[in-house]
């Protein structure tokens, strides 16, 4: 009797785990895909200005990545002398070339290009429009010891070509640039393999 006991409790572990190996789905093996959230800082007389860009990326391999975006700058707190404030709206696409420092910090050479929109608006509340474009290389140094998301600090020159009947003063300008970037594929993978997994860890 001990014996036949034996033998199915054999045959029901059996039976689960093949069960359990075709509900939990393996991890995704696609590339890593994200999100780039940044802040390039600039001065202006003084004054700071900060452009905010939202920028998707795809990583290629090891070394590259892929991406495009949108960058705004909104300031409402500064008037240049001829009473005027200064907005800029573009899209932009960009490269990077990744290269491993530590175990969880990395240095990024960047190169984004974007065309768009420089608005002046003035007092009245009337706004001028031109075009706008720009090139900037930037290095940035990542902090990588985190699961989900990646830090990053680093500095840039951003090239530009602007309407000046819009804006007078030169744009080409170093940049400070704060990076908070998100890893959408790590996150799937986490998640969705812990929702498979939790039918059997419930009662744990």
């Amino acid at each position: 009797m001990r014996t036949f006991y034996f033998v199915i409790a054999i045959l029901l572990n059996n039976i689960f785990i093949s069960q359990e190996s075709k509900i939990i789905d393996p991890p995704v093996l696609l590339n890593e895909m994200g999100l780039r959230l940044e802040i390039k800082n600039f001065f202006i007389d003084g004054h700071r200005f900060k452009i905010q860009e939202i920028k998707p990326f795809y990583k290629l391999n090891e070394k590259f990545k892929i991406g495009f975006g949108y960058c705004s700058l909104r300031d409402k707190n500064f008037y240049f002398q001829d009473s005027t404030l200064l907005r800029i709206n573009s899209s932009n696409f960009f490269g990077s070339y990744n290269w491993i420092i530590s175990e969880i910090i990395s240095a990024e050479a960047t190169l984004d290009f974007g065309i768009g929109r420089i608005k002046s608006v003035n007092i009245d509340d009337s706004i001028d429009k031109g075009a706008y474009s720009f090139f900037e290389p930037a290095i940035i140094i990542n902090h990588n010891g985190f699961n989900f998301f990646n830090l990053g600090f680093g500095s840039g020159i951003r090239f530009t070509r602007n309407d000046k009947s819009i804006f007078y003063q030169n744009l080409t300008l170093p940049t400070l640039i704060l990076r908070f970037s998100l890893k959408f594929t790590e996150i799937y993978n986490h998640f969705h393999h812990r929702a498979n997994t939790s039918l059997y860890l419930s009662y744990d």
